[in-house]
């Protein structure tokens, strides 16, 4: 038993540490000079040496945003140390469990980049992994507890202390348990535990449970002294061991972390009241514990708990039916609750483990998917810089991550309404709408959120614009901003002759950097007329300021058009995106039915 209960690794007992220094390295690092070279968070962090940390979730759920967050900050600390990070499944609560959650947990954890150096599917050293494989285990070290005179066995029903806390209810004292059973000598209790009479296994709490030093949070201090409920006939003894055999969280989470040699234990606040408990058994099995480091609750935009609907958003939900990418949901996830010194908040894995630290928040953070979207954004534009051919980090391949998972869409949307596709269906099916997709996403990825979003922006990429479309939004031949003496309401007789340059591109040389040249051409045509005639009028008004007024309303103009007559006026990306993305038939079909209405309305 000696062997089992001692022979991990002893970490110094941490030690209290002032408000300047709680949540950057480790809490016995002695006192630098003011003179001594500053570090960074992320620097102490990795002066301190390699960490050993762990996820250990239950699999009576899916993974969501919280859990994955747990994951993220013990992975990063681990990887950034040099470090080992550990996948442990706490799967005693049987009754609770979830018939594929475990197996979910595994690819969601995988496909989010988060990889584990030691767990149930690949094993380790101090394996197995699975809390339900190591009951034996538990079991001895309850034993060295009663052994100890640490623990006690409880032989009380569910329904004897249910009565019991009701009646104490009833006068007004605290229902907790009244410790009834832990003056049973100890003959009596092994000889009533041998014929199998059934018990659980409780904590034997002496003065008060003890403090703790959290890396976040300071100094940690339970307000409830032990002897003071004892007066009241009321005390906290934990249950260890349940009637089944099987361990509650507390012994488990204990033994496996020491056992385990995990050196940082990083949880949600929500554990924080159990960790003076945990603390105790440390003690009382004459161990060291961790370091804890507690992160504040997720909760919405009004500081109130999280929406069961955002609360249980499972990783699947993110990536099937949003289309998250792994690095923009690490990168959103990383943000709650974690503070870093970079310019940009757009993080690769890379970038987060390159900068992790324990520099976590204290108190809540409030989860807003508008910042999602934003990363997702910013990630899509990011991964299409990294131009064709494909990315060698599988988690940048726009292609997969954003492409593919638009056609899906435009598959099942294309079925059920066919007539709203009228120029998509022109294209033939597989590489060639393949191709055109791709042009699309490559062109405009800085706007890219989800793939049913990304069609609905770009809605007119995919269906002919209608003339009542083009009268519905109709378009005005307009130099805004020039002064009174000019004429700013141009002709179409004079306007539209303009584009008979982008009417003469051959198929051959339509491409995006020629379209650019010819539009820019009309633009510069346009001014250089508009200045001419501003001179002739009054040479006062030509000057740097005229000159650039008139610049950008000839700019404004001609690109409006082209939006106007290709998008219907939507945003998207610029005329010569659009137009060799639409290749020259469909560009000047486009182009000739807006000229139509143009020359229909000014007759």
């Amino acid at each position: 038993m000696k062997s089992i209960l001692h022979a991990a690794r002893r970490t110094p007992v941490p030690q209290w540490t002032c408000n300047a220094c709680r949540g950057i390295g480790d809490a016995t690092t002695t006192f630098r000079p003011k003179n001594a070279a500053r570090l960074t968070t992320a620097e102490q962090l990795r002066q301190a040496g390699p960490a050993r940390t762990r996820f250990a979730p239950s699999p009576t759920g899916y993974l969501h945003l919280g859990s994955l967050r747990t994951a993220l900050f013990n992975f990063m600390i681990a990887k950034a140390t040099g470090g080992q990070f550990l996948l442990r499944i706490e799967d005693t609560d049987q009754k609770r469990t979830v018939k594929d959650a475990e197996e979910r947990l595994y690819k969601d954890l995988e496909w989010a980049g988060i990889e584990w150096d030691e767990g149930p599917n690949i094993g380790g050293p101090y394996g197995p992994y699975k809390q339900s494989q190591r009951t034996t285990l538990y079991k001895e070290h309850a034993d060295h507890l009663l052994e100890t005179g640490n623990a006690y066995r409880c032989f009380c029903s569910a329904r004897e202390l249910d009565t019991r806390a009701r009646y104490r209810a009833g006068l007004g004292l605290p229902p907790d348990y009244d410790r009834k059973c832990a003056h049973i000598p100890k003959e009596e209790s092994d000889d009533r535990a041998a014929k199998g009479d059934a018990h659980v296994i409780r904590l034997f709490v002496r003065d008060r449970y003890p403090a703790f030093d959290d890396i976040v949070y300071g100094t940690v201090r339970p307000r409830t002294m032990i002897k003071s409920k004892a007066y009241e006939g009321s005390f906290d003894d934990p249950i260890l061991l349940k009637s089944d055999g099987f361990p509650t969280y507390h012994l488990a989470n204990v033994v496996d972390d020491h056992l385990m040699n995990i050196t940082h234990v990083i949880r949600g606040a929500e554990w924080m009241s159990s960790t003076p408990k945990h603390v105790a058994l440390y003690q009382a099995f004459g161990w060291s514990p961790p370091r804890f480091a507690h992160v504040g609750l997720l909760v919405d935009k009004d500081r109130q708990k999280l929406s069961k609907r955002l609360e249980s958003m499972s990783m699947k939900e993110l990536r099937d039916a949003n289309g998250v990418f792994p690095e923009t949901l690490t990168n959103f996830v990383a943000l709650l609750g974690w503070s870093h010194n970079i310019r940009s908040d757009v993080l690769s894995m890379q970038d987060l483990i390159e900068n992790a630290s324990m520099k976590f928040t204290k108190g809540d953070t409030v989860v807003s998917l508008e910042k999602l979207w934003f990363l997702q954004k910013r990630h899509a534009a990011r991964y299409a810089s990294l131009q064709p051919p494909k990315p060698i980090n599988p988690s940048h391949d726009l292609e997969e991550l954003a492409v593919k998972p638009i056609m899906r869409s435009l598959d099942r949307q294309f079925l059920r309404a066919p007539h709203r596709f009228s120029f998509y269906r022109t294209l033939p099916e597989g590489s060639a709408r393949l191709d055109f997709v791709r042009l699309l996403l490559w062109a405009d990825a800085l706007n890219y959120t989800s793939p049913d979003d990304f069609i609905l922006r770009h809605v007119y990429f995919f269906a002919q614009p209608t003339s009542v479309a083009l009268l519905s939004n109709s378009y005005r031949l307009v130099l805004y901003q020039l002064p009174p003496e000019a004429n700013n309401t141009l002709p179409t007789s004079k306007f539209l002759p303009m584009f008979q340059t982008i009417y003469d591109l051959s198929e051959q040389d339509w491409s995006k950097p020629e379209l650019k040249a010819r539009i820019a051409n009309i633009v510069d045509n346009g001014i250089a007329e508009t200045l001419e005639e501003l001179k002739k009028t009054n040479k006062d008004l030509y000057g740097s300021k005229i000159d650039s007024t008139v610049h950008k309303s000839w700019g404004n103009l001609v690109h409006g058009y082209i939006r106007w007559a290709t998008m219907v006026g939507k945003p998207g990306p610029g005329g010569a995106d659009t137009m060799a993305i639409l290749g020259r038939t469909e560009s000047l079909r486009r182009l000739k039915v807006a000229e139509d209405i143009l020359q229909r309305s000014s007759d």
